[in-house]
């Protein structure tokens, strides 16, 4: 699930063209954080990275995302390479949400 609302004001504020640099970014660096979160982190750098995502997701609308991230944030050690597959299938379908965002006025 997106926000559409804040996509349309990120579209306001920023330009098309610039959301696309946004979002871009965000989602390697997402991904980058997903596979940090799967090597298996100590709790405090786990706890920072589910941070980054779920701030990262809301700042851009990525509401699903972002509350995997919340749920994420809570998983036990020897559960999060599992919680990382759910969080990379989030994104992925965040991005496929996104795009289609763009695509409406």
């Amino acid at each position: 699930m997106v926000d559409k609302n804040r996509i349309s004001e990120l579209r306001q504020e920023i330009g098309e063209e610039d959301m696309a640099v946004v979002f871009g970014i965000f989602q390697q660096e997402a991904e980058e954080t997903i596979a940090r979160i799967a090597s298996g982190l100590c709790d405090q750098e786990h706890a920072k990275a589910t941070h980054f995502l779920r701030s990262g997701a809301l700042n851009i609308g990525l509401i699903s995302l972002a509350k995997q991230a919340d749920l994420a944030a809570a998983v036990p050690g020897n559960d999060r390479a599992q919680t990382a597959e759910v969080l990379r299938d989030t994104l992925r379908r965040s991005v496929e949400s996104i795009d289609v965002a763009l695509m409406q006025p």
